[in-house]
């Protein structure tokens, strides 16, 4: 009776290719194995970030800012807030904006799922039906990464988004300057 080996005959070089063969597949194997694991955990770590840097952020309100972020939907209370008012709610929204363009740069790099807007509770809605932030972006938009820009300006059709009734320009002259501007003086 032949031997296995016999009936199969190998050379040592065969066997050797084939061991080297096997040892590139596993090696390729491990390596896919590490990326994907540095990838989740690069994702995790971008998720617990962001949840720290929101959470950081949202501690440091207080009664005042709890109350320019309930009156910032209402057109009548923001006609009376004051240029220290809208100062703070400017810097509040810059903030705000700093984390959205954080979150859209990780989501366009594949660092974050598409829907990590949502998993991270940044629900914008229709922002620009907002009265406080039509005053504002204007101003804002000059400030922010076109990524931004079209996520908040596609998030309200130009036949939704509210006018700005209030002046902050004005507001600012008086407050800082002491005078009203003279809006009916013709140039």
């Amino acid at each position: 009776m032949k031997s296995l080996w016999s009936r199969f005959p190998m050379s040592s070089r065969t066997i050797r290719q084939s061991v080297a063969a096997a040892g590139v597949i596993a090696s390729m194997a491990f390596v896919g194995m590490q990326i994907r694991q540095s990838n989740i955990q690069a994702r995790a770590a971008a998720y617990h970030a962001i949840g720290i840097a929101t959470a950081e952020f949202h501690r440091g309100f207080d009664a005042r800012l709890n109350r320019l972020a309930t009156e910032s939907a209402y057109p009548e209370a923001v006609k009376r807030w004051t240029l220290e008012d809208w100062e703070s709610w400017e810097r509040i929204l810059t903030a705000d904006l700093r984390m959205l363009e954080t979150i859209l740069l990780q989501v366009e790099q594949g660092l974050l799922p598409p829907d990590a807007m949502a998993r991270l509770g940044y629900n914008w809605g229709p922002i620009l039906t907002n009265p406080a932030m039509a005053c504002l972006w204007p101003e804002l938009r000059t400030q922010v990464g076109p990524s931004v820009r079209k996520f908040i300006e596609d998030s309200t059709p130009k036949a939704e988004r509210l006018p700005c009734k209030i002046d902050i320009q004005a507001l600012r002259d008086e407050t800082i300057l002491g005078r009203k501007k003279d809006t009916t003086v013709v140039k």
